[in-house]
């Protein structure tokens, strides 16, 4: 579940949550968020949720879309970032990204299960020997405007998907096809020219 806090000259004009697959964003009534500004066109953005994660599309808008301050087309959204519509920001909060309440204490088991830690080791490139704690619920990586996927942890498990880019991502030698991929150790991901390793291992 997601959360839209709408504010106008720094004013908080409203706030939504919502869990729908698609929020509509625009001047007309018929929108799921109105705003109701001359800025602001009839259907300016929507934010698309799938398994991949929330993204902010620009709907062919006359004065465009901005996320943190930079033009978008389709952006994959993080917790806090804001977007920017007209007059007006847009502030998303993911309510999955709020502190968690502690879990009760319990009797002690035998042998609680160990979290999941995956890495991303670059294995070629400028950045060889670069690696990446995937510690976010939602990772990015790549070059915006080239080629960006988003790597996203759903319990035990890594999901890859394609953000942008004319070529889709490929894993083992093989493309991965737009939809969400499920990461397993020692899986190699080549992403605009450059590998990578993906591994898993125990807390």
């Amino acid at each position: 579940m997601a959360k839209i806090i709408v504010s106008f000259n720094g004013l908080v004009q409203q706030e939504l949550t919502f869990n729908k697959s698609r929020l509509s964003i625009g001047r007309r009534p018929t929108n799921d968020l109105v705003i109701d500004h001359l800025t602001v066109s009839g259907q300016h953005a929507a934010i698309d949720t799938s398994g991949s994660g929330c993204f902010i599309v620009d709907l062919g808008s006359t004065n465009g879309t901005m996320v943190n301050g930079q033009p978008v087309k389709k952006h994959l959204l993080q917790h806090d970032d804001v977007i920017s519509i007209g007059k007006y920001q847009l502030r998303f909060l993911l309510e999955s990204a709020a502190a968690p309440k502690p879990a009760a204490p319990s009797a002690p088991v035998a042998a609680a299960p160990s979290t999941v830690i995956a890495k991303i080791k670059v294995l070629s490139g400028a950045n060889a020997g670069r690696e990446l704690i995937l510690s976010k619920p939602v990772t990015t990586m790549g070059s915006p405007g080239v080629q960006v996927v988003a790597i996203t942890r759903q319990g035990q498990h890594y999901l890859l998907a394609q953000v942008e880019g004319a070529s889709l991502p490929t894993v083992n030698g093989k493309n991965i096809g737009t939809q969400a991929h499920i990461l397993a150790d020692g899986d190699v991901i080549t992403l605009a020219g450059t590998q990578m390793l993906f591994t898993l291992g125990g807390a």
